[in-house]
């Protein structure tokens, strides 16, 4: 697992499900690194309301997700879990109800408990 951005001139930021790496440029070809560990990570699961069981659903880091290609007029639950090394914590549950075009704006971001 891993997410990578990078492009030869902007910063370059990596995560390999446990630690952030950021190499940032700043002047003569010079740069700056960084690394963090991020002790919590997000368990996100999405499925039509009332559809049955959740599925695996995805791990992430990041605050916020987008969902895309979602069915036009459906109403969707999403299930947001905080996990750190402890496991997965309770369910933060949201509902949302996509437009007639399908998008809801589908950016969703997670409320502060």
């Amino acid at each position: 697992m891993g997410a990578t951005m990078t492009d030869t001139r902007n910063p370059k930021v990596t995560w390999d499900g446990k630690t952030w790496h950021a190499s940032l440029p700043v002047h003569d070809g010079q740069t700056i690194d960084v690394r963090w560990e991020s002790s919590v990570t997000y368990v996100i699961r999405i499925r039509e309301k009332e559809s049955g069981p959740w599925g695996p659903g995805f791990e992430t880091p990041l605050p916020t997700c987008t969902f895309v290609d979602l069915k036009p007029g459906i109403e969707y639950e999403v299930e947001i879990r905080p996990k750190t090394a402890d496991g997965e914590g309770d369910p933060l549950p949201i509902t949302v109800h996509t437009n007639e075009t399908g998008d809801k704006g589908n950016v969703i971001p997670f409320p502060k408990r």
